[in-house]
Order: structure tokens, then sequence, then C-alpha cells
């Protein structure tokens, strides 16, 4: 029992490890490749858990191998167009200048019903409004709309947007975020005082503070109760 326990620990650790050295990329599902060295780590990770037979030291090695092979592919596909294209694929283009592709529709198995559902999900009433329309190489399904159909932009009726900053969290469970103080340039000396000015507590009785687009901060305290209102701070007057 304690060997198995050992063994799925090692295991679970050293697959960490490796998914770190990847990156976040192999995370993902956007290609092929990734798919079938996602599938093929969790599986080869799973035999030695499983099987008291298989020495650990065997799992560990196909899974850098697995690893390694992704790592050579990677730098293979950004050097090379036609190794990515040869280990990914082409985007399939369904609609052409508004016209649908047969052929490509017939060599992706996507029937036209399939077809008009895929826009409809794409937020587009009709096939009519379609320009173009892509089945992407990770089987997802993107469409550029006809200019005449497509939604007005701010750009469009020559409206300047402006700056807002991005979302964040700077307190969680007691706790500072100092990347995300640093990021919209607030101190954790402003924080303070503001837990002071609005008799907030103390620091760990800080459950969430959040700092919206517009620089709000919301301040949601521990306090027992199921719901819990936010206390609102403008961020530009601390």
């Amino acid at each position: 029992m304690l060997t198995t326990l050992f063994r799925a620990a090692l295991l679970y650790i050293f697959v960490i490890i490796i998914i770190r050295c990847i990156g976040k990329s192999g995370l993902s599902t956007s290609d092929p490749f990734q798919i079938v060295m996602t599938l093929m780590i969790a599986e080869l990770a799973t035999i030695p858990m499983e099987s008291g037979d298989v020495p650990v030291v065997n799992g560990i090695a196909a899974v850098s191998m697995v690893a390694f092979l992704y790592a050579v592919s990677a730098f293979l596909s950004d050097r090379s167009e036609k190794f990515k294209v040869f280990l990914n694929g082409k985007p399939a283009i369904l609609i052409d200048n508004g016209n649908i592709n047969y052929d490509e529709l017939k060599k992706s198995n996507i029937t036209i019903t399939d077809l008009a559902e895929m826009i409809r999900l794409n937020n587009s009433a009709s096939l009519s409004d379609v320009l173009y329309a892509y089945l992407e190489t990770n089987g997802e399904f993107s469409i550029l709309l006809k200019p005449e159909k497509a939604p007005v932009t701010r750009e469009d009726m020559g409206i300047s947007k402006p700056f807002r900053n991005m979302p964040c969290i700077l307190i969680s469970n007691g706790t500072f975020y100092r990347e995300n103080l640093k990021k919209t340039n607030i101190t954790d000396k402003q924080i303070y005082k503001v837990i002071k000015q609005k008799s907030l507590g103390k620091l760990s009785d800080i459950l969430l503070c959040f700092c919206d687009e517009d620089r709000q901060l919301y301040f949601y305290i521990i306090d027992g109760a199921s719901k819990i209102p936010p206390v609102i701070v403008q961020g530009d007057s601390l």
C-alpha cells in the first residue's frame, strides 16, 4: 500500500515538472500532436501506478521521451512551415468569399446542416451573412462576416475608447497579490489606509479585494454571513 502511494506521488511530481518544462501551450489542445502528447503522458504515467511489476523508472523514461519528442516537433514546426502543415494540417475554408466550398465540406465530413449550426453558434443568423468560414486545425470554427453585416465598432463611428485597466485581484483571503498591486499602481499602504478608514477590520478579515477596469476597488469582508455585500472605493481617489 505504502509502495503504491509512494510511486503515485513520485510520478505525479515528475509529470508536474514535465508539464511545467513544456509550458502552458502543452496543456492546450490546439493541434493533434498536443492532444496525442497529453493522452500519452497520462497513460504512460498511469501504468506504473497501477502495476507494481512495471518499474517507476520505465514510466519516467517513457514520459520523458514523449516530452522530448514534443519539444523537437515544436522546434521544427517553428522553423519549417511544411513540417507544421504536415503535423497539424491546414485550416479548411468552408465558405470562400460568400460561396460554399463543397469539396472542403466533404473532406471535413461536414454537412450543410452542420455548417448552418456552426454559423449560428458564432452569433450569425444566416449563411448569406458570412464572407469566409474556416474549420481551424484544432477543430474550432471561425467566421468573417460580410462588411454590411458586421457589427458597428467605435472606430467605424469615430468614437475614441478610453484606456481601461485589466481587472485583477489585489487581496485574496488576507494575502496581497504583489504583482497585481504593481500593475494597478496601488500600494499596500493605500490598501491599509482604506481598510482603516472604512473600518474593515484587519487584513486577515478581507476575503477579496478586486480592482475592476475602471479602477474601482471592491472589498468583500469575512463576517460569517452567507451573502457578502462589497465595500466599493474609487481607486483613483487613494
